[in-house]
Protein backbone atom coordinates (compact mmCIF):
# COMPACT_ATOMS: atom_id res chain seq x y z
CA UNK A 1 0.00 0.00 0.00
CA UNK A 2 3.27 2.27 0.68
CA UNK A 3 4.73 1.40 -2.42
CA UNK A 4 1.61 2.46 -4.68
CA UNK A 5 0.96 5.68 -2.83
CA UNK A 6 4.74 6.45 -3.14
CA UNK A 7 4.18 5.52 -6.97
CA UNK A 8 1.26 7.53 -7.20
CA UNK A 9 2.90 10.44 -5.62
CA UNK A 10 5.63 10.40 -8.11
CA UNK A 11 3.38 10.07 -10.94
CA UNK A 12 1.86 13.27 -9.40
CA UNK A 13 4.95 15.08 -9.30
CA UNK A 14 6.36 14.64 -12.74
CA UNK A 15 2.89 15.65 -14.31
CA UNK A 16 2.65 19.02 -12.66
CA UNK A 17 5.26 21.21 -11.50
CA UNK A 18 4.34 22.30 -8.48
CA UNK A 19 2.40 21.11 -5.54
CA UNK A 20 1.42 22.13 -2.27
CA UNK A 21 1.55 20.10 0.44
CA UNK A 22 -2.55 20.11 1.14
CA UNK A 23 -3.18 19.64 -3.11
CA UNK A 24 -1.24 16.07 -3.09
CA UNK A 25 -3.01 15.63 0.54
CA UNK A 26 -5.62 15.43 -1.30
CA UNK A 27 -5.45 13.52 -4.80
CA UNK A 28 -3.79 10.71 -2.47
CA UNK A 29 -5.96 10.96 0.54
CA UNK A 30 -4.09 11.15 3.15
CA UNK A 31 -2.95 13.51 5.60
CA UNK A 32 0.02 16.27 4.84
CA UNK A 33 2.17 14.90 7.58
CA UNK A 34 1.20 11.31 5.02
CA UNK A 35 2.54 13.37 2.37
CA UNK A 36 5.91 15.05 4.29
CA UNK A 37 6.75 11.26 5.00
CA UNK A 38 6.31 9.83 1.32
CA UNK A 39 8.28 12.74 0.54
CA UNK A 40 11.41 11.76 2.69
CA UNK A 41 10.58 8.19 1.05
CA UNK A 42 11.03 9.57 -2.70
CA UNK A 43 14.24 11.34 -1.44
CA UNK A 44 16.05 8.22 -0.21
CA UNK A 45 15.10 6.59 -3.22
CA UNK A 46 17.45 9.47 -4.91
CA UNK A 47 14.67 11.46 -6.30
CA UNK A 48 15.59 15.33 -5.93
CA UNK A 49 12.05 16.71 -4.07
CA UNK A 50 12.56 20.25 -3.22
CA UNK A 51 10.00 22.16 -0.88
CA UNK A 52 9.31 25.53 -0.29
CA UNK A 53 7.74 26.42 3.34
CA UNK A 54 4.83 28.89 4.19
CA UNK A 55 1.85 30.15 2.68
CA UNK A 56 2.74 30.47 -0.49
CA UNK A 57 4.84 26.76 0.05
CA UNK A 58 5.35 24.03 -2.78
CA UNK A 59 6.94 20.96 -3.04
CA UNK A 60 8.38 20.25 -6.99
CA UNK A 61 10.83 17.11 -8.57
CA UNK A 62 14.14 18.82 -9.37
CA UNK A 63 16.63 17.39 -11.80
CA UNK A 64 19.46 15.09 -10.01
CA UNK A 65 22.98 15.01 -10.27
CA UNK A 66 22.38 11.37 -10.81
CA UNK A 67 19.98 9.33 -12.62
CA UNK A 68 17.41 8.01 -9.62
CA UNK A 69 16.30 4.17 -9.92
CA UNK A 70 12.89 4.31 -12.86
CA UNK A 71 9.81 3.75 -11.24
CA UNK A 72 6.72 2.96 -13.59
CA UNK A 73 3.25 1.26 -12.69
CA UNK A 74 2.37 -1.89 -14.44
CA UNK A 75 0.20 0.23 -17.13
CA UNK A 76 2.96 2.34 -17.91
CA UNK A 77 5.05 -0.69 -18.23
CA UNK A 78 2.69 -2.45 -20.64
CA UNK A 79 2.62 1.10 -22.12
CA UNK A 80 5.92 1.33 -22.83
CA UNK A 81 6.79 -2.42 -24.15
CA UNK A 82 4.05 -1.96 -26.54
CA UNK A 83 5.20 1.70 -27.96
CA UNK A 84 8.60 0.07 -28.67
CA UNK A 85 7.39 -2.58 -30.53
CA UNK A 86 5.02 -1.45 -32.24
CA UNK A 87 6.20 2.51 -33.85
CA UNK A 88 7.25 3.25 -37.16
CA UNK A 89 10.98 3.37 -37.91
CA UNK A 90 10.99 7.11 -38.77
CA UNK A 91 14.27 7.63 -37.50
CA UNK A 92 17.60 6.25 -38.73
CA UNK A 93 19.48 3.52 -37.10
CA UNK A 94 16.45 4.00 -34.25
CA UNK A 95 16.21 -0.27 -34.27
CA UNK A 96 18.76 -1.85 -32.53
CA UNK A 97 18.22 0.82 -29.78
CA UNK A 98 14.50 0.23 -30.04
CA UNK A 99 15.54 -3.54 -29.45
CA UNK A 100 17.79 -2.87 -26.55
CA UNK A 101 15.98 -0.41 -24.44
CA UNK A 102 12.85 -3.34 -25.07
CA UNK A 103 15.50 -5.74 -23.50
CA UNK A 104 16.64 -3.16 -20.37
CA UNK A 105 12.75 -2.96 -19.42
CA UNK A 106 12.23 -6.42 -19.43
CA UNK A 107 14.88 -7.45 -17.29
CA UNK A 108 13.83 -5.08 -14.70
CA UNK A 109 10.14 -6.72 -14.40
CA UNK A 110 8.99 -8.34 -11.75
CA UNK A 111 7.93 -11.95 -12.55
CA UNK A 112 3.96 -11.21 -12.68
CA UNK A 113 4.70 -8.36 -15.30
CA UNK A 114 6.93 -10.24 -17.08
CA UNK A 115 4.37 -12.47 -18.06
CA UNK A 116 1.48 -10.48 -18.59
CA UNK A 117 3.60 -8.59 -21.23
CA UNK A 118 4.76 -12.06 -23.32
CA UNK A 119 0.98 -12.16 -23.90
CA UNK A 120 1.50 -8.82 -25.74
CA UNK A 121 4.34 -10.29 -27.54
CA UNK A 122 4.57 -8.35 -31.21
CA UNK A 123 6.44 -9.47 -34.49
CA UNK A 124 6.92 -6.97 -36.69
CA UNK A 125 8.40 -6.78 -40.16
CA UNK A 126 11.24 -4.38 -40.92
CA UNK A 127 9.25 -2.28 -42.80
CA UNK A 128 6.15 -3.29 -41.18
CA UNK A 129 4.02 0.17 -42.62
CA UNK A 130 3.40 -0.62 -46.51
CA UNK A 131 3.52 3.35 -46.55
CA UNK A 132 6.26 3.87 -44.77
CA UNK A 133 7.28 7.88 -44.33
CA UNK A 134 10.67 8.56 -45.17
CA UNK A 135 13.53 8.28 -42.32
CA UNK A 136 15.44 11.45 -41.08
CA UNK A 137 18.81 11.60 -39.42
CA UNK A 138 18.42 11.35 -35.34
CA UNK A 139 21.42 13.88 -35.26
CA UNK A 140 19.36 16.58 -37.11
CA UNK A 141 16.36 15.82 -34.71
CA UNK A 142 18.79 16.88 -31.98
CA UNK A 143 20.75 19.73 -33.41
CA UNK A 144 16.78 21.17 -34.66
CA UNK A 145 15.71 20.42 -31.13
CA UNK A 146 18.32 21.91 -29.38
CA UNK A 147 18.38 24.96 -31.69
CA UNK A 148 14.39 25.60 -31.22
CA UNK A 149 15.06 25.62 -27.20
CA UNK A 150 17.92 28.05 -27.49
CA UNK A 151 16.22 30.06 -30.11
CA UNK A 152 18.94 29.59 -32.39
CA UNK A 153 18.61 30.77 -35.80
CA UNK A 154 19.58 28.18 -38.05
CA UNK A 155 20.31 28.09 -41.71
CA UNK A 156 19.75 25.23 -44.47
CA UNK A 157 18.96 24.39 -47.78
CA UNK A 158 15.44 22.93 -48.40
CA UNK A 159 14.53 21.00 -51.29
CA UNK A 160 10.65 21.95 -52.11
CA UNK A 161 8.46 18.99 -53.95
CA UNK A 162 7.42 22.00 -56.79
CA UNK A 163 10.88 22.78 -57.06
CA UNK A 164 13.31 19.57 -57.12
CA UNK A 165 15.90 18.98 -57.46
CA UNK A 166 16.33 22.95 -56.65
CA UNK A 167 17.25 23.35 -53.01
CA UNK A 168 16.77 27.21 -51.79
CA UNK A 169 19.21 28.06 -48.62
CA UNK A 170 16.71 29.59 -46.31
CA UNK A 171 17.16 31.37 -42.49
CA UNK A 172 14.58 29.85 -39.91
CA UNK A 173 13.64 30.52 -36.10
CA UNK A 174 12.93 27.03 -35.34
CA UNK A 175 10.05 26.75 -32.90
CA UNK A 176 8.62 23.42 -32.93
CA UNK A 177 8.64 20.08 -34.32
CA UNK A 178 5.96 17.90 -35.16
CA UNK A 179 5.12 14.17 -36.20
CA UNK A 180 2.25 14.25 -38.54
CA UNK A 181 1.36 10.70 -40.23
CA UNK A 182 4.58 9.63 -39.84
CA UNK A 183 6.28 12.28 -41.07
CA UNK A 184 8.55 14.82 -39.12
CA UNK A 185 8.39 18.91 -39.98
CA UNK A 186 10.25 21.38 -38.38
CA UNK A 187 7.25 24.75 -37.65
CA UNK A 188 9.48 27.82 -38.05
CA UNK A 189 9.29 31.26 -39.21
CA UNK A 190 11.29 32.21 -42.35
CA UNK A 191 13.14 35.89 -41.83
CA UNK A 192 13.78 36.78 -45.74
CA UNK A 193 10.38 35.85 -46.19
CA UNK A 194 8.91 37.16 -42.90
CA UNK A 195 6.63 34.35 -42.98
CA UNK A 196 5.58 30.94 -41.56
CA UNK A 197 6.28 27.96 -42.97
CA UNK A 198 6.92 24.07 -41.97
CA UNK A 199 9.45 21.99 -43.69
CA UNK A 200 9.46 18.09 -43.34
CA UNK A 201 12.89 17.13 -41.81
CA UNK A 202 13.49 14.58 -44.82
CA UNK A 203 14.33 17.32 -47.14
CA UNK A 204 16.32 19.47 -45.08
CA UNK A 205 20.00 19.20 -45.42
CA UNK A 206 23.44 21.80 -45.23
CA UNK A 207 22.07 22.75 -41.68
CA UNK A 208 24.65 25.20 -40.13
CA UNK A 209 24.19 27.10 -36.33
CA UNK A 210 24.51 30.88 -36.66
CA UNK A 211 24.80 31.52 -32.98
CA UNK A 212 22.26 34.47 -33.27
CA UNK A 213 19.72 34.78 -31.04
CA UNK A 214 16.04 35.24 -31.62
CA UNK A 215 12.95 36.33 -29.55
CA UNK A 216 9.76 34.81 -28.78
CA UNK A 217 7.02 34.94 -30.79
CA UNK A 218 3.81 34.00 -31.22
CA UNK A 219 2.96 30.85 -33.27
CA UNK A 220 0.77 30.71 -36.48
CA UNK A 221 -1.89 28.54 -34.74
CA UNK A 222 -2.19 27.47 -31.69
CA UNK A 223 -2.81 23.72 -32.79
CA UNK A 224 0.36 23.36 -34.65
CA UNK A 225 -0.52 20.01 -35.81
CA UNK A 226 -3.33 21.56 -37.85
CA UNK A 227 -0.94 24.55 -39.32
CA UNK A 228 1.19 21.28 -40.77
CA UNK A 229 -2.46 19.77 -42.22
CA UNK A 230 -2.73 22.71 -43.94
CA UNK A 231 0.29 23.49 -45.59
CA UNK A 232 0.36 22.56 -49.37
CA UNK A 233 3.73 21.20 -49.63
CA UNK A 234 3.57 18.08 -47.35
CA UNK A 235 3.75 15.19 -49.25
CA UNK A 236 6.04 13.05 -50.75
CA UNK A 237 7.78 13.83 -54.22
CA UNK A 238 6.13 12.73 -57.40
CA UNK A 239 8.73 9.44 -57.86
CA UNK A 240 7.09 8.27 -54.85
CA UNK A 241 3.89 6.46 -56.50
CA UNK A 242 3.56 5.54 -60.21
CA UNK A 243 0.48 7.68 -60.73
CA UNK A 244 0.02 10.98 -60.01
CA UNK A 245 -2.90 13.23 -60.71
CA UNK A 246 -4.56 16.60 -60.08
CA UNK A 247 -8.04 17.74 -59.47
CA UNK A 248 -10.41 20.35 -58.37
CA UNK A 249 -12.56 19.32 -55.57
CA UNK A 250 -15.51 20.62 -54.62
CA UNK A 251 -14.54 20.55 -50.68
CA UNK A 252 -13.10 22.97 -48.01
CA UNK A 253 -9.39 23.42 -48.03
CA UNK A 254 -10.12 22.55 -44.24
CA UNK A 255 -11.60 19.01 -44.50
CA UNK A 256 -9.09 18.41 -47.21
CA UNK A 257 -6.35 18.52 -44.85
CA UNK A 258 -8.13 16.68 -42.24
CA UNK A 259 -8.97 13.75 -44.21
CA UNK A 260 -6.06 13.75 -46.87
CA UNK A 261 -2.97 11.53 -46.91
CA UNK A 262 0.31 12.55 -45.95
CA UNK A 263 1.10 11.93 -49.64
CA UNK A 264 -0.88 14.55 -50.58
CA UNK A 265 -0.71 18.52 -51.53
CA UNK A 266 -3.06 20.80 -52.03
CA UNK A 267 -4.30 24.79 -52.08
CA UNK A 268 -7.82 26.76 -51.88
CA UNK A 269 -9.24 28.10 -55.21
CA UNK A 270 -11.81 29.48 -52.93
CA UNK A 271 -13.75 28.53 -49.88
CA UNK A 272 -15.24 25.78 -51.47
CA UNK A 273 -13.05 24.15 -54.22
CA UNK A 274 -9.64 22.86 -53.31
CA UNK A 275 -6.80 21.99 -55.80
CA UNK A 276 -5.74 18.34 -54.65
CA UNK A 277 -2.40 16.39 -56.08
CA UNK A 278 -2.32 12.96 -55.43
CA UNK A 279 -0.49 10.00 -55.91
CA UNK A 280 -1.38 6.28 -55.74
CA UNK A 281 -0.22 2.59 -57.45
CA UNK A 282 -2.95 2.93 -60.25
CA UNK A 283 -4.86 5.41 -61.96
CA UNK A 284 -7.87 3.39 -60.49
CA UNK A 285 -6.85 3.27 -57.12
CA UNK A 286 -6.19 7.38 -57.52
CA UNK A 287 -9.75 7.19 -58.33
CA UNK A 288 -10.48 5.25 -55.09
CA UNK A 289 -9.20 7.60 -52.97
CA UNK A 290 -10.91 10.62 -54.52
CA UNK A 291 -14.15 8.94 -54.32
CA UNK A 292 -13.91 8.93 -50.35
CA UNK A 293 -14.47 12.52 -50.26
CA UNK A 294 -17.87 11.88 -51.35
CA UNK A 295 -17.79 15.65 -53.01
CA UNK A 296 -18.10 16.62 -56.81
CA UNK A 297 -14.18 16.75 -58.65
CA UNK A 298 -13.41 17.68 -62.37
CA UNK A 299 -10.06 15.68 -63.58
CA UNK A 300 -7.42 18.34 -64.37
CA UNK A 301 -4.92 16.29 -65.67
CA UNK A 302 -3.06 13.28 -66.60
CA UNK A 303 -5.39 11.88 -69.65
CA UNK A 304 -4.27 8.36 -67.62
CA UNK A 305 -6.89 9.87 -64.71
CA UNK A 306 -9.64 11.20 -66.65
CA UNK A 307 -9.82 7.73 -68.77
CA UNK A 308 -9.94 5.77 -65.33
CA UNK A 309 -12.45 8.08 -63.45
CA UNK A 310 -14.69 7.24 -66.89
CA UNK A 311 -13.67 3.37 -66.48
CA UNK A 312 -14.34 3.51 -62.71
CA UNK A 313 -17.78 5.24 -62.92
CA UNK A 314 -19.24 2.41 -65.90
CA UNK A 315 -18.31 -0.29 -63.51
CA UNK A 316 -20.09 0.85 -60.89
CA UNK A 317 -22.70 1.89 -62.99
CA UNK A 318 -22.95 -1.94 -64.48
CA UNK A 319 -22.73 -2.76 -61.12
CA UNK A 320 -26.05 -0.60 -59.62
CA UNK A 321 -27.47 -1.72 -62.65
CA UNK A 322 -26.79 -5.59 -61.73
CA UNK A 323 -27.89 -5.46 -58.63
CA UNK A 324 -31.40 -7.06 -57.41
CA UNK A 325 -34.42 -4.41 -57.33
CA UNK A 326 -34.43 -2.63 -53.61
CA UNK A 327 -30.98 -3.75 -52.96
CA UNK A 328 -29.04 -1.03 -54.90
CA UNK A 329 -25.15 -0.06 -53.76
Amino acid sequence: MIANRTLELLSLLQAQKEWTGDGLAERLGVSPRTVRRDINRLRELGYPVTARKGPSGFYRLSRGARLPPLIVDDEQAVAIALALQTAPASVIGMGDATKRALNSIKELLPPHLARRLATFSVEQLENAWELAPPQVDPALLAQLSAAAQQRELVRFAYRSVDRDPVDDEVLVEPHRLVVWSGRWYLVGYDRRGNSWHTYRLDRIGQLTSTAWRFGPRDVPEADLTRFVQLQPDRGDAADTWPCWGTVLMECPATLVAKWAPGTASFEAIDERITRIRMGAWSWSGLIGFLITFNCPFTVEGPPELAEAARQVIGRLDAAAHDAPSGRGL
